[in-house]
């Protein structure tokens, strides 16, 4: 009897404490999901990352606040606001306006950043909320300077009126204008955003086109800067010659405070302030006055290079088909894409600096004795320079036009690096490599080894070539400017895969260049900050919680089978 009474109260015990320890587990898996599904409803997260993901990084503020080091002329975006300011006041003085009255000048002008719906809605989704967080904190930091509006479009549509170029343009409920309103005839300038350019979002079809990065600063820097300048930069994409749209490009001259537009030469005149020109990998040539055209395409570009001071990008590939009145023209600025007799394309190889084993996908090496290279040499002067990438690239020659020279120091002596130099009617053109092969490339045409690399010929994958201005100011001195065209034997270059990867230089690269041929400040060394990894080796995250739900209950379950086991062993003994 007594055996029967401490059976049943071990039992009763065991099965308490089994059935106790499962609620307790119950309860805080019950608890978690709760709190996770309000941290998504809500938003409610904590930086704990070693990158301080979503906070505004110093790069950002140090661009905001003291300008870009590079222009000593220029200004900050903080000491253009301030002339502004002090424009203005002296605007109203000299016309005996004050502040508020008719026709009186914003003695404080901000820069505005308007999100075009309720705070509600802006910190109701994560991907919202961080744009909106980095808002915040800009406004924060700069209290006197950045203001925060937000604007309920749904309700009043015409409170964003004035900020559509035309009846077509779309202001969507998740987009951002970056505005500051001078007062002066310039009037109003802006930079509209939407939300998908705060982020940089994988395009893979599976993945679902999700976000992975977020690029924040650099957007909301580059707006900043675009709408602070003296004045805003066009890029215009020449169209109807088959070329294609690239988005990484796009995006990138968007990050440098372009606008951008297109334009169709046969049509079209190039808009005076185009300040770069984008020929992208063109399917058929320019025209040309041959007595089938009245058009001269190639003209205009010439012209407008330059009047207007202006530059030019080009995109070719191996599969570029030729376009002889185009690489005739390039080759006046030293430019020749290389060809074989029959036309085919030299495609650089170089397996020993490659990031395939076919060796195409080729790392190249900084030119770093020329003129030229000052674009990369913020890049050069970090302790782990990154890699640039020259993806289904062609090599590129100087013209037979240009005369090969040596550069001399003033005892004559040559210092190391070559260029070459074309002079005609008066004009003087030099063109630069900024990036070459390794000396362990080649390059193949038609199936055949057609040039291989040494030490004293390295193919060219990127060259710059510059013509000078000098304007007459005074009969004292002289404004030197210049124009400038950049070649690029690969369209791979922009790739999503090299553009969007903090492993490779390419969009740095660009944006160095930018800045350079554009003459104004732009955000380079802003990076994207990518989002941590939330699976576990080849296990998403769906599984990692299905596995950890498995993981916390079937343990206690098979506790409380194997306590009962015993005890029904114990008690049949």
């Amino acid at each position: 009897m007594k055996l029967k009474e401490s059976t049943g109260r071990k039992l009763r015990y065991g099965g308490v404490s089994a059935l106790l320890t499962a609620l307790i587990i119950a309860a805080i898996i019950l608890v978690n999901v709760i709190f996770s599904a309000l941290s998504q409803k809500f938003t409610l997260y904590v930086d704990l990352t070693p990158e301080q993901l979503f906070t505004l990084s110093d790069e950002c503020i140090d661009l905001i606040q003291n300008g870009d080091d590079t222009f000593e002329e220029s200004f900050s975006p903080i000491e253009m606001v301030d002339r502004i300011r002090e424009e203005n006041k002296a605007y109203n003085a000299e016309h005996g306006l004050k502040q508020g009255d008719e026709g009186a000048r914003n003695e404080h002008a901000m820069i505005q950043l308007i999100f075009c719906d309720e705070p509600d809605a802006w910190t109701a989704e994560l991907v919202m909320h961080y744009v909106y967080n980095t808002g915040l904190e800009l406004e924060a930091k700069f209290p006197d300077y950045i203001d925060v509006l937000n604007f309920n479009i749904e309700r009043n549509p015409s409170l964003v009126s004035k900020y559509k170029s035309n009846s077509d343009t779309i202001i969507d409920k998740d987009y951002v204008i970056v505005s500051l309103d001078t007062g002066a005839g310039d009037g109003l300038r802006y930079r509209v955003r939407d939300l998908t350019s705060f982020y940089i979002t994988d395009t893979d079809e599976k993945a679902g086109n999700t976000p992975w990065a977020y690029n924040g600063d650099k957007a909301f820097s580059s707006s900043i800067l675009a709408v602070t300048n003296a004045e805003a930069p066009l890029a215009c994409f020449t169209s109807n010659h088959g070329e294609t749209t690239n988005d990484q490009l796009t995006r990138t001259l968007l990050d440098a405070g372009y606008q951008i537009d297109a334009i169709d030469l046969k049509n079209q005149e190039i808009p005076t302030n185009c300040r770069l020109l984008v020929i992208f990998d063109p399917k058929e040539d320019f025209l040309v006055k041959d007595g089938e055209s009245d058009v001269d395409e190639l003209t205009k570009i010439d012209q407008h290079l330059y009047e207007n001071i202006a530059s030019l990008m080009v995109f070719f590939s191996p599969s570029t088909p030729e376009c002889s009145n185009l690489e005739e023209y390039l080759e006046e600025w030293g430019i020749s894409f290389d060809r074989d007799d029959a036309g085919n394309s030299y495609t650089v190889h170089d397996p020993s600096h490659s990031l395939n084993t076919a060796g195409t996908t080729v790392i190249g090496e900084y030119v770093s004795d020329n003129p030229a290279s000052k674009i990369t040499e913020p890049m050069r002067s970090r302790p782990y320079p990154q890699s640039v990438v020259f993806k289904n690239a062609m090599s590129i020659s100087h013209s037979d036009l240009f005369s090969p020279q040596r550069a001399m120091d003033e005892d004559g002596n040559a210092t190391g690096y070559s260029y070459g130099t074309y002079m005609k009617d008066g004009t003087e053109r030099h063109i630069y490599n900024l990036f070459t092969t390794h000396d362990t490339a080649f390059s193949m045409a038609d199936g055949k080894k057609v040039e291989i690399a040494n030490a004293n010929n390295k193919p060219a994958l990127m060259t710059v070539s510059v013509e000078s201005h000098s304007t007459q100011e005074s009969s004292y001195s002289a404004l030197t400017n210049s124009s400038y065209v950049v070649a690029m034997g690969t369209t791979d270059f922009t790739s999503q895969q090299l553009m969007e990867s903090n492993a490779y230089g390419n969009t740095d690269l660009l944006l160095s260049t930018l800045r350079t041929v554009g003459q104004e400040p732009v955000p380079v060394g802003i990076g994207f900050k990518a989002f941590a990894d939330k699976t576990i080796d080849t296990i998403t995250t769906a599984e990692a919680t299905q596995y950890t739900v498995i993981l916390t209950v079937i343990p206690p379950v098979l506790a409380l089978a194997a306590g009962i086991f015993v005890i029904v062993r114990r008690k049949n003994r």
